[in-house]
């Protein structure tokens, strides 16, 4: 095999695998050097061909005059021994040959003439094989260029935002990205199932029905979001009414001189429960997006998982999204710098998917490690800055409030389900310190204190309740960094916390991050539902899940699947002392996401 045949080959490969398989830097890199190889050499053979073809055609139809000079000799030769041998044969030889001659001439002149411009024809054209591979290796290239600097292109400065985030029982966020002048004003009412009076949604043409009666209410007027964060901005209704659907607009007071108004969007939400009382709450679990992955060529890229959650968003009452909302380093890290972060956030929020799901459904976050860069653990060293800047803008302050002052981390409650979502970045120490130290931790003294309160208060005041990591608390995963990147790397804390969660009743786990899916009982009897990816690559055939150790029992694991992503039912009404929590596992590999792929139901237990 040439050196062409391998750099396409390379070539082809590369590109497939970033394109289709898993997005990997390195991978990259070597199709940036594989195409131009490829491409030169492709186009200096097909260049080659055609040249010698051109050239071997020339010299077939070129005259040659030592051939005619032979000819000429030996036909002398013939008449001179035909005259000697009778001057009557040759006579009539000659008469003979006069009179059929000029036709069987002009004959096989017509013959080698069609022939030798068939032959110049085929040399002059381009080898088809050839050309061929070479548009599918543009292609190639042109869609792996498309899908990495796509947010460069594209990076959606005039992009508008509006979606619901935390969402309590008399308060809800909500998270405004607007660019244009002018103030903005809030006008909201509250929905019913039923009504006789229908209003149309002017964003989706979705329909809302609301009692006739029903004023609208004005949360006043406010000054739009500046530069300073990214024309991002956090406006709270307040006064909301418990377990209510509201509607919400989005109005703005042009600066004209008539001061026209204008409706920019709508979103709409459920208020929380009263604190502790019984309640169902039906929401989804996942991590890991990036847009337009497995890559499609289109104008406007979209997330492939968020379309299929959409399928389900009547239903939700919430989505916790836990970690890599963003990929600010695969395939290409593009720098530490604010703007570096933003962008990625505008890219994700620009799909069609993201702004229908998430105007229908508030969505809380975590964040993890490509947040900021692969594998985090340098704590608040650049660019944790520049990362956090950009998802406290667009992810950050639309989450539950914390009550520590600066922090991530944070708890809150729907009805008598309580949740307490930890920060694995910020505070972990290095892993090759956690090997070597049994102090090394991953939540840090002062967090992990906060979550052993919590974790008294809610002990026998919530029936069930939920803790939410980026990162599995299970070791079931042993392959590429997992030994050092999850739980598994920080044995020590992490059997301090199963010690002490083994004592809370109806405690589960939830989890992402791995690009797979398993539903583990650890240790402490605590359920851990990890699940991901919502919309990225999975490992194919790599690494293993190791089923059934250190004292865990795995209840169920899926590898394939690029969507993935879990609901969860839970019921604390039908029977206030014992609740039932249902999970259910969808991917687009099963029922396309329409039905659940995998059910479990949890066993509660007595909690007060």
């Amino acid at each position: 095999m040439n050196a062409g045949r391998i750099a396409s080959v390379l070539h082809i490969v590369c590109a497939s695998f970033v394109l289709w398989i898993v997005p990997a830097q390195l991978v990259f890199f070597a199709d940036l050097v594989a195409f131009p190889v490829s491409l030169f050499l492709s186009l200096r053979d097909i260049i080659t061909r055609y040249q010698l073809a051109t050239d071997n055609n020339a010299s077939l139809t070129r005259p040659d005059s030592d051939d005619q000079a032979d000819a000429a000799a030996d036909a002398t030769t013939a008449e001179t021994t035909a005259l000697a041998d009778g001057a009557s044969h040759v006579l009539r030889q000659r008469a003979q040959n006069t009179d059929t001659t000029p036709t069987a001439t002009s004959t096989d002149d017509e013959s080698v003439l069609q022939r030798e411009t068939s032959a110049d024809a085929r040399g002059r054209r381009l080898p088809a094989g050839k050309t061929m591979l070479l548009i599918v290796k543009l292609a190639l290239f042109a869609m792996v260029i498309d899908f990495v600097y796509r947010p460069l292109v594209t990076p959606a400065h005039d992009l508008f935002v509006f979606r619901p985030g935390y969402v309590s029982h008399t308060s809800a966020k909500l998270h405004i990205r607007y660019t244009d002048g002018g103030n903005l004003e809030l006008r909201y009412r509250e929905l019913l199932p039923r009504s006789s009076l229908l209003y149309e949604n002017t964003d989706d043409d979705t329909s809302y029905d609301f009692a006739v009666n029903t004023p609208w209410e004005s949360a006043g007027e406010f000054a739009p979001p500046t530069n300073e964060t990214d024309f991002t901005a956090i406006s709270t209704l307040l006064n909301l009414q418990p377990s209510t659907r509201y509607l919400v607009e989005l109005h703005c007071r042009q600066p004209t001189l008539h001061a026209q108004t204008a409706l920019l969007g709508s979103v709409e939400f459920k208020t929380a429960p009263v604190p502790h009382t019984p309640s169902r709450l039906r929401f989804g679990s996942g991590s890991c997006i990036k847009p337009n992955f497995p890559y499609q060529p289109s104008w406007t890229p979209d997330i492939h998982g968020f379309r299929s959650m959409l399928d389900h968003s009547d239903s939700l009452d919430l989505i916790m999204f836990m970690g890599d909302f963003v990929y600010a380093d695969v395939p290409l890290y593009f720098g530490p710098e604010a703007e570096d972060y933003r962008r990625l956030y505008r890219q994700v929020y620009a799909a069609q998917s993201s702004r229908r799901l998430m105007r229908k459904v508030p969505m809380l976050h975590v964040y993890d490690d490509h947040e900021i860069k692969n594998n985090w653990h340098d704590q608040d060293q650049p660019p944790m800055g520049s990362a956090m800047t950009a998802f406290d803008d667009y992810n950050g302050r639309a989450n539950p409030p914390s009550s520590v002052p600066d922090a991530s981390y944070y708890n809150f409650t729907y009805g008598n389900i309580a949740f307490y979502a930890w920060d694995t970045r910020r505070y972990r120490t290095h892993w090759e310190t956690a090997e070597r130290h049994e102090g090394a931790t991953m939540l840090g003294l002062k967090q992990k204190q906060h979550f052993i309160e919590w974790l008294h208060d809610v002990n026998h005041t919530a029936a069930v309740k939920f803790v939410v990591s980026s990162v599995p608390v299970t070791t079931g995963w042993s392959n590429f960094d997992s030994s050092q990147d999850t739980w598994r790397g920080y044995p020590t804390e992490r059997a301090e916390i199963l010690n002490l969660t083994q004592h809370v009743p109806n405690l589960f786990y939830l989890s992402g991050d791995r690009h797979e899916m398993a539903a583990v009982e650890l240790p402490s009897g605590n359920i851990e539902f990890s699940t991901s990816p919502i919309s990225q690559f999975t490992f194919p055939l790599v690494g293993k899940f190791k089923k059934d150790r250190d004292g865990e029992h795995t209840i169920h694991y899926r590898r394939p699947g690029h969507v993935k992503y879990g609901i969860l039912d839970v019921d604390t009404e039908t029977d206030p002392d014992i609740p039932r929590i249902t999970y259910s596992l969808y991917t687009t590999d099963v029922h396309q996401g329409k039905r659940p792929a995998w059910v479990y139901e949890a066993k509660g237990a007595p909690w007060r």
